[in-house]
């Protein structure tokens, strides 16, 4: 009777696995809400240094600072009059490569995205969402990190967030849907070892579920479909 019932605990298991991928390829990504950015007051003095900046209208602008005390270098919004602090965004003497203040648009709206090197492999994006700063300036940003893409995944004309993180690169999607900001990351929800983003062209994602044994998605109304 033990062993009986062992065998189909073993059955049932198996289907239940079995069914985190359905017959056709395709994996229903996980989602969760993205937090925003708190800001604080920043009070610009002799201490600070702007070494970038970018207007953005006649009351934005968006820079990027030195702290000559301890020489990280953070971001920092001015919005009617006031100066805001976004923290530290980069690594003193970062080449100019891979850090800057861009304009571009994401999830259909006019952003503006703040990146830097925080270590080696290891990179972060702000983004201010400009429009989304009518409802005031903490509903308007988010921290992402890893290297940042904006891409139309879904071919709908807005565009999404790609970010890769790690030698071992984990990947994750940031969307905008039901008036909110969710993410999703696909090694986790997929249950893979690796995920990249390998042909922003085709919006091909290399996928390694087993070592040396690459297959190819691409995004699809909120999963991944195998090519």
């Amino acid at each position: 009777m033990r062993l009986r019932l062992l065998v189909i605990i073993f059955i049932l298991t198996f289907l239940l696995n079995g069914c985190n991928k359905a017959e056709d390829n395709t994996y229903q990504l996980d989602y969760f809400e993205v937090i925003k950015v708190k800001v604080d007051n920043l009070y610009l003095d002799n201490r600070y240094k702007i070494i970038e900046e970018k207007r953005i209208d006649n009351v934005v602008s968006v820079f990027l600072y030195k702290d000559n005390e301890n020489h990280q270098i953070n971001g920092g919004i001015s919005l009617k009059d006031k100066s805001y602090d976004l923290g530290e965004v980069s690594v003193d003497n970062t080449p100019d490569d891979l850090m800057g203040i861009e304009e571009v648009q994401v999830f259909g709206k006019k952003a503006v995205k703040i990146y830097g090197i925080l270590g080696a492999n290891y990179a972060q994006a702000f983004y201010f969402l400009i429009e989304e700063n009518l409802e005031g300036l903490e509903e308007s940003i988010i921290q992402i990190d890893g290297y940042t893409v904006e891409i139309d995944l879904d071919d709908d004309g807005k565009k999404e967030i790609v970010s890769t993180l790690g030698t071992i690169p984990e990947t994750k999607i940031f969307t905008f849907k039901e008036g909110s900001i969710y993410g999703s990351d696909i090694n986790k929800s997929i249950g893979a070892k690796s995920v990249l983003l390998q042909d922003n062209d085709k919006k091909l994602f290399q996928v390694y579920f087993e070592s040396n044994k690459p297959e190819q998605y691409v995004y699809h109304e909120g999963s991944l479909l195998k090519k």
